[in-house]
């Protein structure tokens, strides 16, 4: 890893001069300009290919280490951080999320292998039924169109599952938060606290997806680490608004991650390194949540002064770092293009009047009075 003063002053270079799709701006390899765009869409940065060459370029000057087959390295610095930070036992990088959610899952159940998650999941909606089709798990999907399962429909669930004549008992239950299927909303923390006292106590194995938890803790105020306590196993992705490649680390109990190591290799994932990607996470790891609650500062300053103008700024109950913007006349069929010429990218064309608002760290680039005034421009 690189020296602190060296680090940081790269992060806010690296923060600063990321090409967006669909916006021309003059850049040079040697010496990048400024980037001033701001990017309406994700969760992260999107580094672009020349950017992530320069960035591990850097990385590697100032000492980040290679691994073999994910051991050693920058993934093990990665996984020993994550650890601390959540405060589990031991972590594990994974190539992707969805096999570290398939595995935690599969070992949480062990052989009751009836598993309780939310209908509008990605374990249960976006990862190709392979913890039923891999691990002949039975996905039992709860509370439909909503993010939060009260804890009343845990109880009846596992009631109903391990009643006679033919007993069911539950493995595990699986709760993502915030649910990207739900726009972004955060499961209640209230239920999550008695669901999770309520599987302590009936021996219930308890994971979390938490690909995005790190943003939602700039929205409800509850620190990474208090929502892994309830948990005996937590997924955080790499790639969302950590930068990196790919990748996803799982934290847990020292034996299951043992166990986790085994079955990761066996489904494919022992990939030769990972610390391309474990190096560029943790660069982006320093100073998150500080800079990502600056984010969250500067949107709302945003909002304010858009309606001002007129427009109109839906927040979501419940919800973390998507809302819904009105605009105060229909955009007409060139108004995408003339904002993302004003370096300003929405993630989807205006719709009924309306489009989404992501937000990320780009919007730190420029002052929110600046971003409010280009908005206004380019719909005239």
């Amino acid at each position: 890893m690189m020296p602190g003063s060296n680090r940081r002053t790269f992060l806010r270079t690296a923060a600063s001069t990321v090409a967006l799709p669909g916006v021309a701006l003059p850049q040079s390899p040697a010496s990048p300009s400024p980037d001033t765009s701001v990017l309406f869409a994700g969760d992260g940065l999107r580094l672009s290919p020349a950017q992530y060459a320069q960035l591990l370029a850097t990385l590697t000057a100032n000492g980040a280490k290679t691994d073999s087959y994910l051991a050693g390295g920058a993934v093990e610095e990665l996984e020993g951080r994550f650890a601390k930070l959540l405060g589990k036992e031991r972590a594990l990088f994974f190539p992707t999320g969805t096999l570290a959610n398939h595995v935690a899952v599969r070992l949480l159940a062990g052989e009751r292998r009836h598993v309780l998650v939310q209908e509008e999941s990605h374990l249960y909606r976006d990862e190709g039924d392979c913890a039923q089709a891999l691990s002949g798990l039975n996905l039992v999907a709860l509370a439909p169109g909503r993010a939060t399962i009260k804890a009343s429909e845990i109880v009846e669930a596992v009631e109903k599952a391990g009643a006679p004549p033919y007993p069911v008992p539950v493995g595990a239950i699986s709760i993502e938060s915030p649910v990207r299927r739900a726009r972004g909303q955060a499961f209640d923390f209230e239920e999550m606290k008695k669901i999770s006292a309520f599987a302590r106590e009936k021996k219930i194995g308890m994971h979390l997806d938490g690909a995005r938890m790190y943003l939602a803790s700039a929205y409800t105020g509850i620190a990474p680490a208090a929502y892994a306590a309830l948990f005996d196993t937590v997924y955080v992705s790499m790639y969302k608004y950590f930068n990196a490649p790919f990748g996803a680390i799982l934290t847990g109990p020292a034996k299951l991650v043992e166990s986790a190591a085994v079955l990761r290799h066996q489904f494919g994932g022992g990939v030769l390194h990972g610390w391309e990607s474990a190096s560029v996470a943790l660069h982006y790891l320093d100073g998150f949540e500080d800079r990502y609650q600056k984010a969250v500062s500067r949107a709302n300053e945003l909002f304010r002064l858009l309606e001002e103008k007129k427009f109109r700024v839906h927040r979501m109950e419940a919800g973390t770092n998507i809302f819904q913007l009105d605009f105060p006349s229909q955009p007409d069929a060139d108004f995408r293009k003339r904002l993302a010429d004003r370096g300003i990218v929405l993630g989807r064309p205006p719709i009924d009047g309306s489009t989404d608002l992501q937000i990320n760290e780009t919007i730190l680039r420029r002052p929110a009075k600046e971003i409010a005034e280009e908005i206004g421009k380019a719909l005239g």
